[in-house]
């Protein structure tokens, strides 16, 4: 799914849940369930570069100058509308050619449901360049969600927010959602964000983003 509609997506589900009353915690243990070695919620562009990955793998962000040629010219771009510059998409990639001009293609990270596509959503703090990541997202096969739903729930307790396709938690800080989306019959999603910092995405740009 490319970055721009799982962002809607991801943005009219979490209205589902932050309208109604906090109950369950819910922070980034659930990222250390997930999968081990992502980044925290609020970690610089810095930390995010760093996360771990296997041979052949690679972590690209849009506006990066270095990015290898990719087989989706739109992976990481960021949402028409949605402050320009000031929000960047981050996801891992791969390829079966590391040749020069060979196309890499979104790869899939290990995780607890299984291989998963990973997109990290950073946002610009102030207006000198530093980005922190407010969500951390990921699309694994619907075959796992019981199996998941279960991990979070003994993680992080019952979910606040429940329905057939939608789970959540919600304390205020942080938010953890796991959802279906009707117009992918395979996957299923699971993101965990940081809501301050998520409400930095909503903005066109200036004071908004500052974080204040």
């Amino acid at each position: 799914m490319p970055a721009p509609r799982w962002l809607a997506v991801c943005v009219s589900l979490a209205a589902m849940v932050t309208a109604r009353p906090p109950g369950a915690l819910a922070d980034q243990r659930a990222l250390t369930v997930l999968a081990s070695g992502l980044p925290g919620l609020g970690a610089t562009l810095d930390d995010v570069r760093a996360m771990p990955l296997p041979e052949g793998q690679r972590l690209i962000c849009g506006g990066d100058e270095d990015s290898p040629p990719l087989a989706d010219p739109t992976l990481v771009q960021s949402q028409t509308g949605r402050a320009p510059g000031r929000v960047r998409f981050c996801t891992v990639v791969t390829t079966a050619d590391t040749n020069a001009g060979s196309p890499w293609d979104q790869a899939r990270i290990a995780s607890l449901a299984g291989p998963a596509r990973l997109w990290l959503v950073l946002v610009e703090q102030g207006s000198s360049g530093h980005y922190r990541l407010a969500r951390v997202s990921l699309w694994a096969n619907r075959t796992a969600w019981d199996k998941v739903a279960e991990a979070l729930k003994d993680t992080l307790g019952p979910a606040n927010t429940s329905g057939p396709q939608l789970l959540g938690w919600n304390d205020g800080q942080h938010e953890t959602l796991m959802f279906l989306d009707p117009k992918d019959q395979d996957d299923f999603a699971l993101s965990v964000s940081d809501l301050r910092l998520r409400k930095l995405l909503k903005s066109p740009g200036g004071a908004g983003l500052r974080g204040e």
